[in-house]
This record gives C-alpha cells, structure tokens and sequence, in this order.
C-alpha cells in the first residue's frame, strides 16, 4: 500500500507531483554549516552563461571548466581585499556543494563562474555573506544562561574531567563539540576537485 505522504505521492486524480529541474533564477546561496564548514547552492541561467562564453570568446581566451571559487572576507575592506581560499571544480551538472573552510569564526562568500587556461576567472553569480562561529566555549558568563550544577557534573563527566584543570576541561569540551558537530568528511552531491589558491593577505 502506497504511503500517501511518500515522495511519489500525487495529485487525487492520479498525477504526480513533480519539483522543477530550476526556478530561473541566476544565484549562489551560502549557508552556514557548523563553525568548520558552509554549504552552497546555486542556479545559472543559459543566457547568462552563453553571453560569458561568448565575452571569453571576444578577448581571445579558451575556458577550462566551471568552478565553485570560495573567498574569505573577514579582513575585506580597500587595503585587504578578499582571499580566495579554494576552487572547486564543477563537474557533472553539480548545483550544490558542502565546503569545509577548516577556519572556525571567520566570512565567507563564494562564486560561480568560469575559469580560462592562464587562471582568468570571470564570474556567473556571486554569493551572499556568511560567518562561521566560534568552535570554542564563549567567555562571557551570563546568569541567565549559567549550567545547572548536576548537568555541568554530566558534561563534566562525560569529557572525562575528573582531576583535570579548568584549561584542560575546556579543551575537553572544545574537542567534544566539535566531534559532535563535524563528522569528518564533508563532500558534495557530486564528483570534483578543489585546490587551494594560496594568496597572500596583502599589506
């Protein structure tokens, strides 16, 4: 008996419900995963797509793939423009992407664009602006928000904090959280490769 509720419920005389390949939109959205780690999505119209092949095209350049650039934008200001951190090549129709950054408590945008033999890039869509927490125990105390005394035992317990020193309770705590928070290996719906760019915060 099929499950009314189920993905491949329908309409009640008998079609299917159906999601659209796209929407027509031309975006990237970021969004925060945990502090190590944010996920992309993202949708390319054709026209806009064909009219950068064909500029590429005009200025004499040959395009070698598609790619998921990420910037860190933390220090972006006139002095200290963005950095990019990776690019991930975009390969079978991918149109989402989990990305570990490894950078806890920095901002993070992202494009989609093309990249030409020679390292040109010229971008599809850009992204909206995301920060990644904090993986570390805050240090403000709030007593609004203070542990009970019998759950900070639990916790306390659990991190394996008998005969430790509050530095070493906190760092207990840090490395359980984020054991809890990351699983260790983040990958995309789809096949690809990133490679880090490695530029350097200009002074």
């Amino acid at each position: 008996m099929e499950d009314s509720n189920s993905a491949n419920a329908g309409f009640s005389d008998g079609r299917k419900f159906q999601l659209p390949s796209g929407y027509g939109d031309n975006k990237i959205v970021l969004m925060v995963r945990d502090p190590w780690s944010v996920f992309a999505y993202w949708e390319i119209k054709k026209d806009i797509e064909d009219g950068i092949r064909e500029k590429i095209r005009g200025e004499g350049l040959t395009a070698s793939g598609s790619v998921l650039r990420v910037y860190d934008v933390t220090d972006r200001d006139a002095d200290r423009p963005s950095k990019v951190i990776y690019d991930f090549e975009i390969k079978d129709w991918a149109n989402s992407w989990y990305i570990h950054t490894g950078y806890p408590g920095k901002k993070w945008m992202a494009e989609v664009g093309i990249i030409c033999a020679g390292g040109k890039f010229f971008s599809l869509a850009g992204s909206n602006t995301v920060q990644t927490p904090s993986n570390r125990i805050s240090d403000v105390l709030d007593e609004n928000w203070m542990c009970p005394e019998d759950l900070y035992n639990k916790l306390f317990a659990a991190a394996g904090g008998i005969g430790k020193s509050s530095l070493e309770m906190r760092e207990s705590m840090e490395q359980y959280l984020k054991k809890w928070l990351f699983s260790g290996g983040v990958t995309s719906g789809s096949s690809g490769s990133a490679s880090r760019a490695a530029i350097d915060d200009k002074k």
